[in-house]
């Protein structure tokens, strides 16, 4: 009797302070003998892998599957996820564990470290010889003063690889050290399956999965500057010298019904190498509801705007949010 009090009060205090679960259940597994019929089908077995939950003011609805018939997007890329931002609940998967390269979407990681040093986004600066990185078009002058917000924009909007680099050196630390950063920064993200061994994404060291890069788009979503760039179609860059250039964004779906009301995209990121194949990864919002879509080794550039866009529109034709 008293054993049977003890495990009731376990139950009490530690157990349905996270979820409910079935008392017998919490009895048998102490070991306190127990009908049979009682343990028929218990919520959580306190034996099975444990499930990790957000804090409480972080729990948010799940949205719910409304139309049953419909089982996702055909797709030939090689790693695909779909997940409600809010709760992080998949909607769609294929290969969403799959360890890829994931070429210039490396660049959020090292826009997110370079950030975290504080800098002075309105001091002048220069690129220069040692910054240069071939494989992407280089859309700022050597040698020529700009500011430093300019040289992030060129890298993210126009995935200036040059731009890039001149980041990690403007940003105080040794290029070893700003790479030690970002797989700090990477298990701080608990992106557990992804590894960096250079900045720009050129290097098919810079791993990942669909699904760890959720929480990389995350992060980045969190600074007003990189949504700022994330989200814009274009921006201008003007230089000490008055040498005044466009950088167009690498992502085609600003000129796609993504962009257009109800739809809106509120962050992304491009990448390509040959190891990686084309990959995008973006958020979209629909009437205050918001979906990521990872596209990753998908065959071509095009291919991967078509996908990210049809599985982005299936996730809001298939499920239904709950409106608290």
């Amino acid at each position: 009797m008293i054993s049977r009090v003890v495990a009731q009060m376990l139950l009490a205090f530690t157990v349905l302070r996270i979820v409910p679960v079935d008392a017998a259940n919490l009895e048998w597994k102490i070991g306190i003998p127990t009908a049979p019929e009682a343990l028929a089908a218990p919520l959580l077995s306190l034996m099975s892998t444990p499930i990790s939950l957000p804090a409480s003011n972080d729990r948010f609805l799940p949205p719910k599957k409304t139309d049953l018939s419909s089982y996702g997007v055909v797709t030939d890329a090689q790693s695909v996820f779909v997940a409600d931002t809010e709760s992080g609940a998949a909607l769609f998967a294929k290969n969403a564990d799959d360890v890829r390269a994931i070429g210039s979407i490396t660049k959020l990681m090292t826009a997110i470290v370079f950030l975290d040093t504080k800098p002075d986004l309105d001091s002048w600066v220069k690129i220069v010889d040692d910054d240069y990185v071939g494989g992407a078009i280089v859309h700022l002058n050597f040698n020529d003063g700009i500011r430093l917000r300019d040289v992030l924009g060129a890298s993210i909007v126009g995935s200036d690889n040059t731009a890039t680099k001149a980041l990690s050196r403007l940003s105080g630390m040794s290029y070893e050290d700003f790479i030690l950063a970002m797989n700090a920064k990477a298990k701080e993200l608990e992106m557990t399956s992804s590894t960096f061994t250079e900045v720009t994404g050129i290097d098919s060291g810079n791993v990942s999965t669909a699904r760890d890069l959720m929480l990389l788009l995350r992060e980045a979503e969190r600074s007003d500057e990189l949504v700022t760039f994330m989200t814009s179609d274009q921006i201008s860059v003007r230089h000490v010298s008055g040498a005044a250039f466009t950088v167009q964004s690498t992502d085609a779906l600003f000129d796609s019904l993504l962009d257009q009301k109800p739809y809106m995209i509120t962050g992304g990121k491009t990448g390509y190498i040959p190891e990686a194949g084309y990959c995008f990864i973006t958020t979209v919002d629909h009437d205050g509801d918001e979906v990521f879509v990872a596209v990753l080794g998908a065959r071509s550039k095009l291919d991967r705007f078509n996908d990210a866009k049809a599985l982005a529109v299936w996730a809001f034709n298939t499920f239904t949010w709950p409106k608290l």
